[in-house]
């Protein structure tokens, strides 16, 4: 079975509830090593790695998104497109993500938490 990483996802996620939600459905994804001298906080990247039935990996990831969207209010996720614009996943429109996830580069999960946390470090 071929495997190639579909998209690039960074989390500022403290708690990993994407990561969770991730494993429940069987999605596969590799960590990428942190490249950068200094990591902030808890911030992590890694690969969604696509099959050959990249249609149902879409729609199963189209599910996690918009889940993960809905259990705390201000989670963004902000998807940068293949043509380099930035777009932002809406949490009532499946049928728009699905679009935005076949055309994504690279997406970066954001759960506020992320701030608290770094906040109350001080």
């Amino acid at each position: 079975m071929n495997k190639n990483t579909l998209f690039e996802l960074t989390l500022f996620d403290p708690e990993n509830t994407l990561i969770a939600l991730f494993e429940k459905r069987h999605i596969e994804y590799r960590k990428v090593p942190a490249t950068r001298q200094f990591v902030v906080a808890m911030d992590e990247t890694v690969e969604v790695v696509s099959t050959d039935s990249s249609e149902i990996l879409i729609a199963n990831l189209v599910s996690v998104f918009l889940e993960w969207l809905k259990e705390k209010p201000y989670r963004k996720l902000q998807v940068q497109l293949v043509d380099g614009s930035t777009v932002y996943i809406d949490e009532n429109d499946s049928e728009g993500t699905a679009k935005i996830l076949k055309i994504a580069l690279k997406v970066t999960a954001f759960d506020p938490e992320y701030n608290n946390r770094i906040l109350n470090k001080e």
